[in-house]
């Protein structure tokens, strides 16, 4: 009994964590007058249709490749997510322009470190065919169809980052290309708190 238990706990949590796609991420600043920047599967993209609430987190540990001298500026980063929460003017993500994208700025609000702040990201949607590669899921809903991609940047002593061993202090610009708008669920506030 309890082994089947054991293996219906396992496919339940493995079929909730592939109800959410990760985006690939780019984050770029410079250390020590070397321009520095990695890339990987490091956002999240949640969407609340009913608050119209615009989540992105991005978890910076996973942006470590296990290289000591190359993660290095990496070290004051990744102890925290880095959470925005935004509010957009939409009722309909898909409500787009004749040429399939709709390009927006987005404020919100951001918490890094123990710290928030109030920041503006620059949010470009874009509807994909089904028959795409993009395309990631087989749903009814308009989520499958939709993907983003967004830009900003902060300055380490906005976050008190500045402070930390690596004293970094140049703008840190984060981009996401073709990311998954991830339909936040009852059951994944896990996902959006550090």
């Amino acid at each position: 009994m309890n082994k089947l238990f054991i293996i219906f706990l396992i496919s339940a949590l493995s079929a909730t964590a592939q109800d959410v796609h990760s985006s690939k991420t780019y984050i770029q600043t410079c250390y020590h007058n070397q321009q520095c920047f990695s890339l990987n599967n490091t956002a999240l993209i949640f969407y609340k249709p009913d608050q119209h609430e615009l989540i992105i987190v991005v978890d910076f540990a996973k942006f470590k490749i296990g290289n000591d001298t190359l993660d290095e500026w990496l070290d004051d980063l990744d102890d925290s997510k880095l959470i925005f929460k935004g509010h957009l003017n939409a009722d309909n993500l898909l409500s787009l322009t004749q040429h399939n994208s709709k390009a927006q700025l987005v404020n919100g609000m951001i918490s890094f470190n123990g710290v928030t702040h109030a920041h503006t990201i620059e949010l470009t949607l874009f509807e994909i065919p089904r028959e795409g590669m993009l395309f990631k899921d087989n749903q009814n809903d308009y989520f499958d169809r939709i993907n983003a991609n967004l830009q900003f940047g902060f300055y380490p002593k906005e976050f008190k980052i500045n402070k930390k061993p690596h004293h970094l202090k140049k703008k840190i610009t984060l981009a996401v290309y073709r990311g998954y708008v991830n339909p936040f669920k009852q059951g994944m506030e896990h996902w959006i708190t550090n």
